[in-house]
């Protein structure tokens, strides 16, 4: 009697199964998931009193603004430029050793100005050269003090027609013949 040989066979793995598992996984996760909705959109009213949408009405309404504006200096002692961010409420400068209190003031003042005036609407002007992380904050801080609707003012390429200002400053005369 012949001795059989031991025959070694190689073992493979099937990878299908592995596959359609990985496969189905994907498309559960794809079909489950769900955006915010507040990650979706950004409340903001532009100004309509110019463009091929203008209309003459003007919104009365009462106005907080923020501006943000850079401001360059030299750093005591060196030909260092140094850029710090300057925020104003209204036209009144807001000082602070840190952002933090920079920002805890602001929102302090927000927070008054909203409980004066309940349909009150924030205004966010980023002058050029602001960080956005900045324009993030003020926007932040208008939702932390529950205003419902925030406006951005946007800059024109022509510094002669500033429309943005333009419609500001009608809203403003408009405001101040009223009182």
């Amino acid at each position: 009697m012949a001795k059989k040989s031991a025959v070694e066979e190689e073992v493979k793995m099937d990878m299908t199964p592995m596959i359609d598992v990985t496969f189905q996984l994907l498309i559960f996760f794809i079909i489950t998931l769900k955006f915010k909705l507040l990650e979706k959109k950004l409340n903001s009213y532009l100004p309509t009193d110019f463009g091929t949408n203008a209309s003459p009405e003007i919104i009365e309404k009462a106005f907080v603004t923020i501006t943000m504006r850079q401001k360059r200096g030299t750093v005591p002692g060196g030909n260092l430029i140094e850029q710090k961010t300057e925020f104003l409420f209204g036209n009144e400068k807001i000082r602070g050793d840190t952002t933090a209190e920079i920002y805890s003031k602001i929102l302090q003042k927000i927070s008054a100005f909203r409980a004066k005036q309940e349909d009150a609407i924030g205004k966010i002007e980023a002058k050029p050269g602001v960080p956005h992380k900045h324009v993030v904050s003020i926007l932040d801080l208008f939702h932390k003090a529950k205003y419902g609707t925030i406006t951005f003012v946007g800059l024109t390429t022509n510094k002669n027609i500033s429309a943005g200002r333009t419609w500001w400053n009608k809203i403003r005369k408009k405001l101040a013949s009223t009182e």
